[in-house]
């Protein structure tokens, strides 16, 4: 819980390490980095992205750490949208919503004008060579979500040649949160929250449970399909699952509210000077 999903990383960026991360021995942000190793990050992994797409023949511009910081902003949220608000009309963004404004935003006018110039057949192309697999993988949105599994192409190579093994790790777990997690008040306070969404009817052990659970059961639904033009069974199926992922997100955030938000503030001010989960 005290890792939970959704911009975490929506805040300004200064360029220092504080004085607390030097005597941690890490940062608050993304897999453990300062400020300053996430501009070095995510600089690396542009420029690495525009090589290796440029050696496939392709040209694509660096989005720059401006860029990428608002499209880590737009992971499930919408500018302007308070949370509940948020939750009310889309839940999680999980099944709801088909749009990708992370990718828009990194990709950013001149790529997207790029991209826009080529036959459909160089944009297939195109989506391959960058993305792999998965042309919803963008770096953006799987860095703020710490999971670079889904990533392939240029966006993976350009990930694995700027990140640790043991940041690749796919059992790798930020080191903040595990600091967090030895913080009785943070274990009591998820061990309530966990108890509010069972008396509603839910049994998770986290909100990152609930969204693998609704993305799984999307991609079952719609098994490669446009969500768009789905025959009338199933596109009341995804109506369904979406009232579901609706419902569950609106108790999931009142139960933050209630029990985690305050307690998890606090307890990050205390170990870390100042509050790093948005």
């Amino acid at each position: 819980m005290a890792a939970a999903c959704g911009s975490a990383s929506a805040r300004p960026l200064t360029g220092v390490t504080t004085e607390i991360e030097k005597e941690l021995g890490f940062g608050t942000r993304e897999y453990g980095l300062t400020d300053a190793q996430w501009t070095i990050a995510v600089e690396s992994v542009q420029e690495a992205i525009a090589s290796c797409m440029a050696d496939a023949g392709f040209e694509y511009i660096p989005a720059d750490v401006d860029a990428v910081e608002l499209a880590m902003q737009a992971v499930r949220t919408e500018p302007g949208v308070d949370r509940v608000a948020y939750k009310e009309e889309w839940g999680y963004g999980v099944t709801t919503r088909f749009d990708n404004r992370p990718k828009e935003i990194e990709l950013g006018p001149q790529n997207i004008a790029i991209y826009n110039s080529l036959s459909p057949a160089d944009q297939v192309a195109y989506d391959r060579t960058l993305y792999g697999d998965d042309p919803d993988a963008t770096f953006s949105f799987h860095f703020d979500e710490e999971d670079f599994g889904p990533t392939g192409g240029c966006t993976r190579q350009a990930i694995d040649a700027s990140f640790s093994d043991e940041q690749l790790d796919p059992n790798f777990v930020n080191p903040k949160d595990l600091y967090l997690e030895k913080d009785g008040r943070v274990t009591e306070a998820e061990l309530n929250w966990a108890d509010c969404m069972g008396e509603a009817g839910y049994d998770y052990e986290d909100q990152d449970e609930i969204i693998e659970e609704l993305g799984d059961r999307l991609d079952e639904l719609l098994a490669g399909d446009d969500p768009e033009s789905l025959p009338p069974a199933r596109a009341q199926a995804l109506a369904d699952l979406q009232a579901e992922e609706i419902a569950v997100s609106l108790v999931d955030v009142d139960c933050q509210i209630r029990f985690t938000d305050d307690v998890i503030r606090e307890v990050e001010i205390e170990l870390f000077g100042k509050v790093v989960s948005g």
